[in-house]
């Protein structure tokens, strides 16, 4: 089911969830008594063993969220639980792993030097720590080129897939993900990709946030859009994203007996540049479609079933809430 900002998610706790977020509001105070509400009355949870995605422009509140998540920012109003307990709590923190969305960190170690640091802060036992160092790396691509190199001379991909490795240090049952694919090539985009895959595989309860909204497609289970620190819409991936209803078929050469045989039989067909589109509901029409180009002498090019994207149904969210912004303040504006 999707929820939206008029229908939000159940407060409620699920037996299943491993973080849960009530009502949560965090107001940040400014100079000469301003105030700006970065999130408000945010209830959402993520269950164990899924892949949550939190997406939004700029503003939206995605990483202060986060943090009030990890404990590094406290809430105004409502309350987060996770593992059963605060997001302060030491024992809690433990089972988590980290990677903020710009990664800093001590210059002058190297890759290895590095994960050991971060392993022994998480209080990885040594006897499987290098074991594990070596397994990162294989899985970020740095143990060739990297492992022996000071921070101080990476790349920002290279620093972003270090950062990757050292969240995953402490083997942690809730892994957030900020901007994971931040400063990566193509190539590296596809490896970031495959390593979620691999840890939802595993079923690992993972928390993304990310403005490449056809990653976060491939990847979640479920997406939750923040717009303006409020809560617009959040489900199921295939839910967010319907599949399409209609066919496309695009032809050329098409006569002008065969464009008044396809308007007479109804069909929904649109000329621009010699090059015909007609849309259609079903299988039946797409053959009937065919039929006609096939007697008009055209020439069919493709016959294609065009999906909705992520980012469309994102950018409807975002619009519709716009609007319904617009509307309010007009109406408010008229009661004056």
């Amino acid at each position: 089911m999707v929820a939206t900002a008029n229908a939000p998610e159940t407060t409620k706790v699920s037996s299943d969830a491993i973080v849960d977020i009530r009502d949560l509001t965090k107001i940040y105070s400014l100079m000469w008594g301003r105030e700006i509400e970065a999130v408000s009355h945010l209830s959402l949870s993520i269950k164990k063993g899924e892949t949550l995605a939190i997406v939004g422009p700029n503003g939206s509140g995605k990483t202060t969220t986060l943090k009030i998540i990890l404990g590094m920012l406290f809430p105004t109003e409502g309350e987060v639980e996770i593992f059963g307990s605060t997001p302060g709590d030491p024992e809690v923190q433990k089972r988590i792993g980290y990677l903020p969305e710009a990664p800093y960190f001590y210059e002058y170690l190297n890759g290895r030097e590095m994960l050991e640091f971060f392993g022994r802060l998480s209080g990885v036992p040594e006897d499987v720590l290098k074991t594990r160092i070596e397994d990162l790396l294989h899985q970020v691509d740095l143990h060739e080129r990297g492992a022996d190199l000071p921070i101080r001379v990476y790349s920002r991909g290279m620093r972003q897939r270090i950062g990757i490795a050292q969240a995953m240090i402490n083997e942690p049952d809730l892994l957030i993900l900020d901007e994971p694919t931040n400063g990566l090539d193509p190539l590296g985009t596809v490896q970031v990709r495959q390593f979620i895959l691999e840890q939802k595989r595993r079923k690992r309860t993972l928390l993304l946030c990310s403005h490449l909204l056809s990653e976060v497609e491939a990847v979640a289970d479920r997406v939750a859009i923040l717009h303006r620190g409020k809560l617009i819409t959040v489900g199921p991936v295939s839910e967010l994203v319907p599949e399409s209803q209609k066919w496309q078929v695009i032809a050329t050469g098409i006569s002008t007996d065969g464009k008044a045989a396809l308007q007479k039989a109804g069909l929904n067909a649109e000329v621009q540049g010699g090059v015909m589109t007609i849309r259609v509901d079903s299988v039946d029409e797409v053959y009937q479609a065919l039929g006609t180009i096939r007697d008009s002498g055209g020439e069919l090019v493709e016959v294609t079933r065009p999906q909705p994207t992520l980012e469309a149904q994102f950018l409807k969210a975002v619009g519709e809430e716009e609007l319904r912004r617009a509307v309010d303040g007009l109406q408010k504006e008229t009661k004056k």
